[in-house]
């Protein structure tokens, strides 16, 4: 996992240099690299996009890649309504109202076109 973390930073300031336009038409379009983490009952689930087209979706120990992980990638940024202005609480509660009943940690970090790093943080044993 920290070494997952590790590549992360890596690749986010590798983005920040990179400065290339996007053009995804989906309400990625503007995203360099989007990395949403949910921790439930102790299992990490986790999906990722970096641009332009690579997908991951990762829940215990199985890993998805391609197609099938971007759909899943996209039907979370729809649920949870990610956009730069997002709300930490109204995310948690979409996941909570949609499966993630106990979720005790969410992590999302999201870099947009112009390399601005954008980052919600939600724990159980710190919320009110």
């Amino acid at each position: 996992m920290k070494k997952r973390q590790i590549l992360f930073v890596l690749l986010m300031g590798v983005l920040l240099l990179a400065n290339s336009p996007l053009g995804l038409a989906s309400e990625l379009m503007d995203k360099f690299a989007i990395k949403i983490t949910v921790i439930e009952n102790g299992v990490i689930h986790q999906w990722e996009y970096d641009n332009p087209d690579q997908y991951e979706y990762e829940t215990g120990n199985e890993i998805k890649r391609g197609k099938e992980a971007e759909k899943k990638v996209q039907e979370m940024i729809s649920l949870i309504q990610l956009r730069e202005d997002a709300k930490v609480e109204f995310m948690v509660k979409q996941l909570k109202a949609n499966g993630y009943e106990n979720i005790e940690r969410l992590d999302i970090r999201m870099m947009n076109g112009e390399g601005k790093l954008f980052t919600w943080v939600w724990d159980k044993e710190n919320s009110s």
